[in-house]
């Protein structure tokens, strides 16, 4: 990170607003430009600290820049890269990358685009962080403390690039794991899509429960706010995550399916050792985690 002296952040929300709190508490001593579209959004960020600098402009922002850090939802990496491009010299040397939640289709199309910029090179990148919050005002400078990052360089990626994207993480306290794109999206439906879409279901299917005039989330209590906290995050934000990784969703949903489908089979037949093998190796897994 020695050689870096001005880090750009586009999209200086909850992501990119925390990384810049948290970049300065750790002592990079370069420049921090915020970059959006809405002044106002950015002003809030200065004011926060959690940027040195602000601009709408994206020729201003990359002037000088060596490192652009993409915090857009996942729909938008893509065009942002085709801005940057159509903003900068052709020559011009600069390590891009983002904290996307998907990888496969937006890494491999940006490969492609970069191919005729032999001095830009991108990172894919996912810091496994965040809240069902929003916005640079809920921003934490420990939010990626301790906090898994994945990394999804390709063939066609640098070694400085990535040692430099590894660095940034690395030094704001992350714990950096390297997949290839298609592996990223695979696991991430098990992991993080799979949980957020389920947590949204519970909440949409317990909503509509009523007997006798009285509504069941009445009586909701912690059990439930906890299984159903992450479905208060962005629909817009996952909505463009699970359409981005469409293919792997509708396996893991399918996966899903069959197991509730197993369960109800063991208690239409009353299976009380079944229910409980099936109980008790979940309870395993959570066990198991780190």
């Amino acid at each position: 990170m020695n050689q870096i002296q001005q880090i750009t952040i586009l999209g200086v929300g909850l992501m990119g607003g925390s990384l810049g709190l948290a970049l300065r508490q750790t002592g990079f001593s370069g420049r921090i430009v915020g970059l959006g579209r809405k002044i106002e959004r950015l002003e809030t960020a200065k004011s926060l600290k959690a940027v040195d600098e602000i601009t709408t402009d994206f020729g201003q922002a990359l002037l000088d820049t060596d490192l652009v850090v993409i915090c857009t939802p996942v729909d938008q990496i893509v065009p942002m890269i085709e801005r940057i491009l159509s903003s900068v010299d052709f020559s011009a040397s600069l390590i891009l990358t983002d904290v996307g939640s998907v990888k496969s289709e937006p890494v491999h199309t940006i490969d492609q685009l970069l191919l005729e910029y032999p001095n830009i090179d991108f990172v894919g990148g996912h810091p496994m962080a965040g809240s069902e919050k929003t916005g640079v005002s809920a921003a934490q400078s420990d939010l990626y403390q301790s906090a898994k990052c994945l990394l999804t360089p390709t063939d066609n990626t640098s070694p400085l690039a990535l040692k430099t994207v590894t660095q940034l993480w690395e030094s704001v306290g992350s714990v950096v794991y390297i997949l290839t794109p298609d592996q990223h999206d695979s696991l991430l439906a098990a992991a993080s899509h799979l949980p957020h879409l389920v947590a949204s279901t519970l909440a949409e299917t317990v909503g509509k429960v009523t007997v006798n005039g009285e509504a069941a989330t009445k009586y909701a209590a912690t059990g439930f706010r906890d299984t159903t906290r992450i479905a208060a995050g962005s629909p817009e934000l996952w909505n463009s995550i699970f359409l981005q990784n469409r293919s792997n969703m509708i396996t893991m949903i399918s996966d899903l399916i069959n197991d509730l489908q197993q369960f109800r089979t063991y208690l239409e037949n009353n299976d009380t050792n079944a229910i409980h093998l099936y109980l008790d190796s979940a309870k395993q897994v959570l066990e198991s985690l780190e």
